[in-house]
């Protein structure tokens, strides 16, 4: 490091003085107990809110994942409900066809199919 010779100070003009950092002064003990404590309770607030954050973010993650497994359970119980109601649907129309039904008339009721086809007859009333 080069060390810089300067005059003495009667011959620097008082715009080529250096310029000189004062000197730290030392608080008052009531300041400096002041700040400790301000400190203190800026850690203590940084430490709680984000105990809090991490309280609140975590219940959140539960609420969520219970919602998507209720949310699962319910498309499964839906698909099941689809699967039976297809089921259902098919069962009603193989009860409901004509051949059955004429199969068990025939054999359980002992009823004759007609040898032709029935006419409808509709009354026409002049005015």
């Amino acid at each position: 490091m080069a060390r810089r010779i300067l005059p003495p100070d009667d011959e620097l003009i008082e715009d080529e003085l250096p310029q000189r950092e004062p000197l730290p002064t030392k608080e008052a003990p009531s300041i400096v107990k002041q700040r400790r404590l301000l400190n203190r309770w800026s850690i203590f607030a940084l430490v709680f809110v984000s105990a809090i954050s991490t309280v609140l973010y975590v219940s959140n993650v539960i609420a969520v994942k219970k919602l998507l497994m209720e949310t699962d359970a319910l498309r499964r119980r839906i698909d099941s409900l689809r699967w039976v109601n297809e089921s259902l649907r098919t069962e009603s129309y193989r009860l409901q066809s004509a051949e059955r039904i004429t199969r068990i008339a025939q054999e359980q009721l002992h009823l004759i199919p007609p040898p032709k086809a029935p006419t409808i007859v509709e009354e026409t009333t002049t005015k």
